[in-house]
């Protein structure tokens, strides 16, 4: 058992179950429990040789060996799956010394012989998979060999590793809430939900969109890094989520953002609720479920354990190498989605090579207008009820605006003479992504209930809503709303600085429409309001152009057309909501 005895970073809350006497030399048995946080091995017989086995049947176990436990001579892991279509995945984070992976099926056969070198040997992540695996073994390095276990032999057990695993659990792992007010006398008894352990964040979409079969408390947990957000445009039904964040000195996992009964409106993407974590995360929960948190009595700042989950923390959603299968045909995809990636996108699209495509995307569907040049394919991606087809084909179009009405917001470029027929495979990367604007409320002064981790529905006390380009860095400050002659309704463009300014100043060079800006101070709060600022005469020199000033320390600026705050009520002294990731850039 010694060599068990690493236990998971949460290993404290033990205290909360076990108890130990230590006064003098009477001491009291502590009998392993087959709980996260402590496991008791086995005695196993594989092909003959003896081994003292650690055997995991269940998701948080099987996580909780991934850990990179350090196994000596005559020992061994075992991961026993339920049967399942998608290969069986083990991903090592580090390796403590080299080890021999066998992946065995329900014939008692090795599918896949793999050896892991320590981590002082090579670089990690190190991944291995295997289709119609019900048995992995994990074995000192050089023992499969010296056992004869190469591909395709047989591997005999004792207890019959195959059999047990008809027993074993799926692929969720718990997650425990442990209530402050009202601390569980056993953690296993403490309110919980199952979930499955993701690494990629375009796996939230894949599970929440098409798992129909999820029940209630059944869900995913996404590691994520800093401020996160989410929807669930598509998904079925009403769910419970939660932002979990490490807090105080010994770095407990509390809840930082409480949802319930939330819900996919099914309307268009920009009216789609959207889910802030208040405060940097470093977990997002989904899980189906109307009133989890209310039921059960929990509240924000709660504890949680995530017990034997060890995974890397996800990174950022990429668009350059996305793929795109029509039935067996596939095509390796990039994403254009804002105005000039789109012109650039549509040039290009006359010279693409066979296998690549270009997924042009705009904000909304109603937003979708294509001035293509001659010699290119288009085809309209239709989204009707989360099922994505392909609605119309221009090949080989004349220059000119196509005018084809779209049912989604995507349209994709493919080389000429590509034929793909078949059913549309569409990245869940896509059918996730967010409008490229950002949402920004008002609210009315010194509201309060002013809503900071969500885009506020219509049930919310909030003056307007609108969707707003971002300027943050000089060059886009400079360029602003140059230009342009025309927005679209309750759309602008939102300046932020790294700081409070004394003051800000505007002017309105190389415009070519009016418009209105609101300045607000670091709380959120307009501070100043100009109804309109008019587009200079053509050539007016840069000495003569009117200065509109915040006549206040400012840190935002926003810009819309002329009299917009006017026409929508907003004031002085109003307050804006911004996404918190945007409100705390350094």
């Amino acid at each position: 058992m010694g060599w068990m005895k690493t236990l998971f970073c949460c290993a404290a809350l033990l205290v909360l179950s076990l108890a130990v006497a230590a006064c003098g030399d009477e001491t009291e048995a502590v009998e392993p429990v087959k709980w996260p946080f402590l496991e008791s091995t086995e005695k196993l017989s594989v092909n003959g040789k003896a081994f003292d086995a650690y055997i995991a049947r269940t998701e948080l176990h099987r996580r909780r060996a991934l850990n990179g436990l350090a196994i000596k001579d005559g020992q061994a892991i075992a991961y026993l799956y339920p049967e399942q279509t998608e290969p069986v995945k083990l991903k090592f984070n580090n390796m403590p010394d080299p080890i021999d992976l066998v992946f065995v099926d329900a014939a008692g056969k090795a599918v896949l012989v793999e050896s892991v070198p320590a981590f002082s040997q090579s670089s990690f992540p190190h991944e291995y998979a295997a289709k119609n695996t019900r048995v992995v073994l994990q074995v000192r390095g050089g023992v499969a060999k010296e056992l004869g276990l190469a591909k395709g032999a047989e591997v005999k057990t004792d207890p019959n590793l195959v059999e047990k695993a008809k027993e074993a659990s799926g692929t969720f792992a718990q997650l425990f809430f442990l209530r402050n007010e009202r601390p569980e006398e056993k953690p296993e008894e403490a309110p919980s939900v199952q979930l499955k352990v993701l690494e990629k964040p375009e796996e939230v979409a894949q599970l929440v969109k098409d798992r129909d079969d999820l029940k209630e408390g059944q869900g995913v947990l996404l590691p994520v890094n800093g401020y996160h957000e989410f929807w669930l445009k598509e998904a079925k039904g009403k769910w419970c989520a939660c932002y979990l964040e490490s807090a105080g000195r010994f770095g407990t996992t509390v809840i930082s953002a409480i949802y319930e009964g939330i819900e996919a409106n099914g309307g268009s993407d920009l009216d789609e609720p959207v889910y802030y974590s208040p405060t940097q995360a470093t977990y997002l929960a989904i899980w189906k479920g109307a009133d989890f948190f209310s039921k059960n009595e929990i509240e924000r700042r709660s504890p949680v354990t995530i017990a034997g989950v060890d995974v890397m923390g996800s990174k950022d959603v990429t668009y350059d190498n996305l793929e795109l299968k029509f039935g067996d045909a596939r095509l390796e995809a990039s994403l254009a989605r804002t105005e000039d990636e789109r012109q650039a996108a549509l040039l290009k699209a006359r010279s693409l090579e066979a296998g690549k495509a270009i997924v042009l995307a705009w904000d909304d569907a109603s937003q979708v207008k294509v001035s293509a040049p001659p010699g290119i394919s288009l085809w309209y991606v239709s989204a009707e009820g989360g099922k994505y087809s392909i609605s119309q084909k221009f090949n080989n179009t004349e220059a000119g605006d196509i005018t084809a009405k779209a049912s989604s917001r995507f349209v994709i470029a493919v080389p000429a003479g590509f034929q793909g027929s078949g059913e549309l495979s569409f990245p869940y990367a896509l059918r996730d992504l967010k409008p490229n604007v950002v949402p920004l409320v008002f609210y009315k002064a010194k509201a309060k209930d002013v809503v900071t981790d969500r885009w506020p529905g219509k049930d919310n006390n909030f003056k307007a809503r609108v969707r707003m380009e971002l300027a943050i860095t000089d060059a886009e400050q400079a360029r602003g709303l140059m230009y342009r002659t025309s927005l679209l309704k309750d759309h602008g463009m939102l300046f932020i600085y790294k700081e409070e300014q004394p003051e800000l100043t505007y002017w309105m060079k190389n415009c070519r429409m009016n418009l209105s800006i609101a300045f607000c101070d670091e709380k959120g709060v307009i501070v100043k309001i100009h109804q309109v600022m008019k587009a200079p005469e053509a050539g007016t020199p840069d000495y003569q152009l009117e200065r509109y000033e915040s006549g206040a320390p400012a840190k935002y600026a926003i810009e819309l057309e002329e009299k917009w705050f006017e026409n929508n009520g907003v004031e002085v002294g109003d307050r804006i909501f911004i996404p918190p990731a945007l409100a705390n850039m350094e």
